[in-house]
């Protein structure tokens, strides 16, 4: 693959400005290179339900139509400081920012090994699967586009999603399950000064709940994290309320939710027992994964890998992605990495040949990918 051509295509759209909610041109420009492919693109209401300059692209590009639809996705969103990037290449053949904003290689390394796959496949002429291209907004603010996808009008049940980190070869082959709870303690007011005896310190209660509730990594596949402690008022009065937010992940449901109801067991006891009352409140965010070694999608990966000189690598996630989304909406999704490294910072950076090794993969699995589902 042609490295130059990968380097214009990457560092034309890392220089593309794409906050989350902010993905205007960056949706205008792969709109663009999408429809110069031959797809068939449009933009979804996204934008409308989340209050962003656009909404989710879809796209799709024809293949063999007695074959099975397969999908690829990739984000189209940064994260800050992803204005003003000026990316350069070393004399390793890595891309780097100039240390003052992200790379954004997350994910437009992605898109750009996507952007390359269809490159290849339509001047290959090999026979492939059709293809539908998602290429989401706001992923980095919780998986927001992805959840906003009209999935009764996407026809593939199977796909890729190019935005991992590790190197290619990396298969993300079970994510968890995401829970958000909230806790709010209540005491009883009282003056500091005065008549400390007489209140009831939600702080007290609250802090010793949180050293009694499970918390930090469980077990390889549960973790518990408190995000939020707050009881803000004067030094003068006994603090009548607190309230907590957190989160927890388990990549099995069935070890997951005891989890969750020990806490709230935990806040009430320790509430009662101080003479308050805690209200508890855990909502799923996203539903978790696994594939196993005889799925298709697995299968069909890790043999193009073979053909490819590439070592797969199974690895589990405690991170969720808009995989999570495509899967429990139905879309076998697997995602893969594409070589992008210390995201979310000033030092993020990415080797071309790994973009180039991403692509190669997303490509021959349209082209060998023919399971037909029941």
């Amino acid at each position: 693959m042609n490295t130059e051509r990968i380097r214009e295509l990457f560092f034309e759209l890392v220089q593309i400005p794409s906050l989350s909610r902010s993905e205007g041109k960056m949706a205008a420009k792969c709109k663009s290179l999408l429809e110069a492919l031959g797809c068939e693109v449009h933009v979804d209401e996204a934008g409308d339900k989340l209050k962003g300059e656009t909404g989710n692209l879809i796209a799709r590009f024809p293949g063999d139509p007695t074959r099975p639809t397969v999908l690829l996705t990739s984000h189209m969103d940064t994260v800050v400081p992803g204005e003003g990037i000026t990316p350069h290449l070393d004399e390793n053949g890595v891309a780097w920012s100039d240390g003052s904003t992200v790379l954004g290689a997350d994910d437009k390394a992605g898109i750009t090994a996507i952007l390359l796959a269809l490159e290849t496949l339509a001047t290959e002429g090999a026979p492939h699967c059709p293809v539908e291209v998602v290429f989401t907004v706001a992923e980095e603010q919780g998986l927001q586009g992805s959840r906003c996808v009209d999935y009764a009008k996407l026809t593939s049940r199977i796909g890729l999603c190019l935005d991992s980190g590790g190197q290619p070869g990396t298969l993300v082959i079970a994510g968890p399950t995401q829970v958000k709870w909230s806790a709010t303690f209540h005491g009883r007011a009282a003056h500091a000064g005065v008549a400390p005896e007489r209140g009831v310190s939600a702080i007290k209660m609250a802090a010793t709940a949180v050293s009694r509730m499970p918390h930090g990594r469980l077990s390889p596949n549960t973790t518990v994290n408190v995000g939020s402690f707050v009881g803000e008022g004067p030094t003068n009065v006994v603090r009548e309320t607190v309230s907590l937010i957190g989160e927890a992940r388990g990549i099995d449901e069935a070890e997951l939710w005891p989890v969750i109801q020990k806490m709230e067991a935990v806040f009430n006891e320790t509430a009662a027992e101080f003479g308050g009352t805690a209200e508890f409140e855990a909502q799923k965010m996203y539903s978790g994964f696994s594939f196993e070694p005889s799925d298709p999608v697995r299968q069909t990966v890790e043999r193009v890998m073979a053909g490819l000189q590439v070592e797969p690598l199974p690895v589990k996630s405690g991170g969720g992605s808009d995989a999570n989304i495509f899967t429990q909406n139905g879309i076998a999704t697997l995602n893969i990495g594409i070589g992008y490294e210390d995201i979310h910072s000033t030092s993020e950076h990415i080797a071309l040949a790994d973009i180039a090794k991403a692509s190669q993969i997303a490509a021959r699995f349209c082209q060998q990918y023919n399971h037909q589902a029941n």
